[in-house]
């Protein structure tokens, strides 16, 4: 697939480790502990590890399912909680339970298959988040964040207040917790409950939502269209597709957590955006998902999952392959399904009924019963569609009121002919004459003038009672006329007539649906735009790429059907976006007609660059040479901030300048271009001025012993002398302007540079008595720095 399948390689790479689940939920859970088939108090049990805990209140219950067997190896009953909206929170070990209803958290002890230790959290809007064995509270109305105890569930730290509303929050691999603050654009980490210093994701007051890939935390900004990767090194910013910026905020659907490094966007309108964050890549998919209620979807394996919860169903997508799959019924109807990935596998669970799904790395679906631990659990039954199957169904085309016939009346004309067009055939299929005393002899199949059809087969009677007429070797695009007349015998004449016909036009093939899953890759200024041909594709005679609108697009020709299908598109900016669609040509009733694609897929031409490497910051007179190593990616360029200023470049190398000598800088060097940022490189500028010291001889001291001072001016305390014809080597540190001197002795020797001198301990003179290259003339010298 080109560059496309680059990029596929690259989202189908998996960092698998344990996830956690953050919830919004308005409180917790006070129950019984209820133990079903324990006969004592004291006894444990162990579930299965390669498992999850899953909500069934409508019988009161939570349960705990194994995901490779498929069936429930632990219950804990929650009577009080019969039909309300229960929330699982867990980790390892680690089971909360939050009451959406009454506003109460409670604790699953596995080992006793109970539940214990219930606090009132009181508030809405309460999310309840663990991870790496530490709990928080975060009340995203009020602003507020607490960690708890996940066994007490009491507060064990103070609480800290952000500015509300808050984000969806989540704990990365280190068991730090994010916080989302869309007011101010930053993520705020807690490390043990104490907040640390916020990392700037998005724009204030923008839609800012919250992933945890892989462990690290991933901020997206749906109304700038971008999404941060939070890295121990520093942040990196990709750009997205303008999909997601359409969505407006709250419009993007996105998991909580994601095992792999690859994260799925879903945007309003079907468009799936799949963002690598190992590479910063990002392939666009336009999926055409019906008009339900949709969830956030999930990625396990090379799939991703989004839940319909107006089907109780999953649509999968398989975006190595890139084709859609068939849906999975979960529950088979309209409700809310729980959807997550925990240890490699994905749980599907309808928590007001009593079926759930779970599935492993390879799409392999295992149904579960909640309601019996004993038998697998099975789909339901689909309800019988109302009129379907059977007699008392709407008429067949071609069936029309006919008059009584009388005895000795002809064959009436055939009936309910019904001509389909399928790749160059037409198959007519029709009934049989209605007659008196006079049978037909069989039927004729003829041409618009009357003659017989060349080639026709004859009329036969398939099971089932229809006759049929099969006409192959037609062309696609272009209507063609036929009838099908009776043949029968005249009792008089005893000779063998033509009766009544019944005609008919068709076109020999199906109109072609438009093409599906439209999928387009970015490349280093190109994008590559794959496609999968829609049903009934022999009448397309080629495929056309398009602009949203439907026009073609400019420079790309079109496809010819035995081509691969995939448009190569060049020559495009990197500084923006561009939206797709296929179009499939063909000709209908003699006309030019196409089907254009119901979705589209939108890609920025390159893929956000790799960090700096090699990058060093070498002082230099009052400034700091630069250079590094250029940085993977497509028409790149380079940021550079030091001392407050930034500063931009294309190439491999920089010189600042105005800096101040014998001071450290820290130097930052961003690599960007149209689709993002890498994470920041840092190197040091250090331009103490000891290191530039020069050797250099007295001179111009044959008259007088010359003073030295503890400063550049002669107003400065002395600090001992050059003694008379003093010519011998000084070590000078660096120079600097001060106090303007006249020599006593030749009064064309002035200047108002001084030399920091290393001559029996650090002193100032005159340049006027060191031989530097600019002393005679009262010049600064080009081979020392400056003092400051």
């Amino acid at each position: 697939m080109g560059s496309g399948g680059g990029v596929l390689r690259g989202l189908l790479r998996r960092d698998r480790l344990s996830g956690q689940v953050a919830v919004g939920a308005v409180g917790l859970l006070l129950v019984a502990a209820l133990v079903y088939g324990v006969g004592r108090a004291s006894a444990t049990y162990r579930v299965s590890d390669v498992g999850a805990w899953l909500g069934a209140t409508a019988k009161g219950l939570v349960v705990h399912a194994n995901g490779l067997a498929g069936r429930i190896d632990g219950k804990a009953a929650l009577p009080t909680a019969r039909g309300h909206a229960i929330t699982v929170v867990q980790d390892g070990r680690t089971v909360l339970l939050v009451d959406e209803t009454t506003g109460v958290v409670s604790r699953v002890d596995p080992s006793q298959l109970k539940v214990e230790q219930g606090r009132d959290l009181g508030a809405a809007g309460i999310q309840v988040v663990i991870g790496g064995g530490r709990a928080y509270t975060v009340d995203a109305v009020h602003g507020s964040v607490q960690r708890i105890d996940p066994v007490t569930l009491a507060a064990s730290g103070p609480v800290t207040n952000l500015t509300p509303p808050l984000g969806r929050a989540g704990v990365d691999a280190t068991g730090r917790l994010w916080v989302p603050e869309p007011q101010s654009g930053h993520l705020v980490p807690f490390t043990d409950g104490k907040p640390g210093t916020p990392v700037t994701a998005g724009r204030p007051g923008g839609g800012l939502g919250l992933t945890i890939a892989a462990g690290t935390p991933v901020a997206v900004d749906s109304e700038s269209a971008t999404a941060t990767i939070v890295r121990p090194e520093g942040p990196r910013t990709v750009k997205l597709p303008s999909a997601v910026r359409a969505a407006g905020a709250g419009g993007v659907r996105l998991p909580a957590t994601a095992e792999s490094l690859t994260v799925p966007l879903l945007a309003a309108r079907g468009e799936l955006t799949l963002l690598d964050t190992g590479t910063g890549t990002v392939a666009s998919v336009g999926l055409a998902v019906p008009r339900h209620r949709l969830g956030e979807p999930q990625v396990l394996g090379p799939r991703v999952y989004i839940p319909d919860e107006s089907a109780g169903a999953l649509l999968v997508y398989d975006y190595a392959a890139r084709r859609a799959e068939k849906p999975i019924r979960v529950s088979g109807r309209t409700g809310p399904l729980e959807v997550f990935v925990k240890d490699g596998m994905l749980w599907a669970n309808d928590p007001d009924g009593s079926t759930a799904v779970s599935l492993d790395q390879d799409g392999s679906v295992k149904h579960i019963s909640k309601y019996d631990d004993k038998v697998a659990g099975g789909v339901r039954k689909p309800l019988p569609t109302p009129g379907g199957g059977g007699g008392g169904g709407d008429p067949r085309p071609g069936d029309r009121p006919v008059r009584p016939l009388r005895p000795g009346d002809p064959p009436s004309a055939p009936r309910a002919v019904d001509p389909q067009g399928d790749a160059g055939t037409i198959t007519v299929t029709f009934q049989p004459s209605d007659f008196g005393r006079i049978r037909p002899d069989g039927y004729v199949l003829r041409g618009p003038a009357g003659g017989p059809v060349p080639g026709a087969s004859p009329a036969q009677v398939p099971q089932g009672g229809d006759y049929r007429f099969t006409i192959g070797g037609l062309q696609c695009g272009r209507p063609y006329t036929f009838q099908i007349t009776v043949r029968y015998t005249d009792p008089r004449t005893h000779r063998q007539r033509n009766g009544a016909s019944t005609r008919f036009t068709s076109g020999a093939c199906k109109e072609p649906a438009a093409p599906q899953n439209v999928q387009a890759d970015p490349g280093n200024g190109t994008v590559t735009v794959a496609f999968d041909p829609g049903a009934d594709a022999a009448a397309v005679t080629g495929y056309v790429l398009t602009d949203d609108a439907g026009s073609p697009f400019p420079g790309v020709k079109p496809l010819a059907t035995n081509a691969a299908h995939r448009f190569q598109v060049t020559g495009l900016s990197c500084s923006r976006d561009y939206t797709f669609r296929v179009a499939a040509k063909y000709t209908s009733g003699g006309r030019p007609a196409q089907a254009l694609s119901e979705t589209s897929a939108t890609a920025r031409p390159c893929t956000a660059p790799g960090q700096v490497t090699g990058f060093q910051a070498t002082g230099v007179n009052h400034g700091a040479s630069l250079s590094w190593n250029a940085a993977p990616g497509y028409d790149v360029a380079y940021r550079i901030t030091a001392n407050g200023a930034t500063y931009t470049t294309t190439g491999t190398s920089y010189s600042i300048t105005g800096l101040t000598n014998d001071r450290q800088y820290d130097v930052t060097i961003v690599a960007l271009n149209g689709a993002g940022e890498a994470t920041p490189a840092h190197a040091t500028a250090d331009l103490a001025v000891a290191p530039h010291a020069r050797t250099y001889n007295g001179h111009n001291n044959e008259y007088t012993s010359t003073f030295l001072h503890t400063g550049p001016s002669t107003s400065d305390p002395r600090a001992g002398s050059f003694p008379k014809g003093f010519t011998g080597p000084v070590t000078v540190l660096c120079q600097a302007s001060g106090s303007h001197v006249v020599d006593s002795n030749d009064g064309n020797l002035q200047s108002s540079v001084w030399d920091k001198i290393d001559y029996n301990g650090v002193k100032w003179v005159s340049d006027l008595y060191v031989n530097t290259p600019g002393s005679n003339a009262g010049q600064f010298s080009s081979t020392l720095w400056s003092c400051s």
